[in-house]
């Protein structure tokens, strides 16, 4: 169990695991060369953290609890045994893979594209169909990712995700309370997160 705020893996260390996340939520974070945090994926219960670590490599990122969360470790040996008696789960490793990398170059073609309000829209509506997905309420939800997370991960200020969230509120797509997020039109909520 980890507590809000205590890392799960410490980015330049040896990461021996990977991590799935049962519940809570995660922040993964890699720091930029100017020393600030740059969030590269915001985890919910079903996504998986530290894949970089199937290969034995240092952790790129460190991976900090939003919220009280509980992971299952998966050691990098155990699971390399577990490949060779379950193909299956090779398959399974190397899905969530490309959808990692298919996440982040959607987020990176996002940002030079994409309006700020459609960024956050999108990434609200990503949240509530990854927590859908996995058999969650998607449609009611309290991840703690801050303004400031969010804003570092998509690469847009605080000023405008703030802006941006009131915009969607004034509009009747979401209600925010905090960090409690409600949707309140799914369907107007994906349209804005479409919208260039």
């Amino acid at each position: 169990m980890l507590n809000p705020g205590e890392s799960l893996y410490v980015e330049g260390r040896p990461l021996e695991a990977i991590y799935a996340l049962r519940s809570g939520s995660i922040k993964d974070v890699a720091t930029r060369a100017s020393g600030s945090e740059a969030v590269v994926q915001v985890a919910i219960p079903g996504d998986v953290v530290g894949l970089a670590g199937i290969f034995g490599a240092s952790s790129q990122t460190s991976a900090i609890a939003l919220t009280h969360s509980s992971v299952c470790k998966l050691p990098r040996m155990s699971l390399e045994r577990i490949v060779v008696d379950a193909p299956g789960v090779a398959t399974e490793l190397l899905r969530l893979l490309t959808a990692s990398i298919t996440s982040t170059q959607q987020l990176l073609g996002g940002a030079f594209e994409q309006s700020a309000l459609a960024r956050v829209a999108g990434f609200l509506s990503d949240l509530s169909g990854r927590l859908q997905r996995a058999g969650l309420d998607g449609s009611r939800f309290r991840v703690g990712v801050s303004r400031r997370d969010i804003a570092s991960h998509l690469g847009v200020t605080i000023e405008t995700v703030s802006r941006c969230l009131t915009e969607l509120v004034r509009q009747g797509i979401i209600d925010v309370k905090a960090k409690s997020f409600r949707v309140l039109d799914g369907r107007d909520l994906r349209i804005a997160a479409s919208a260039l």
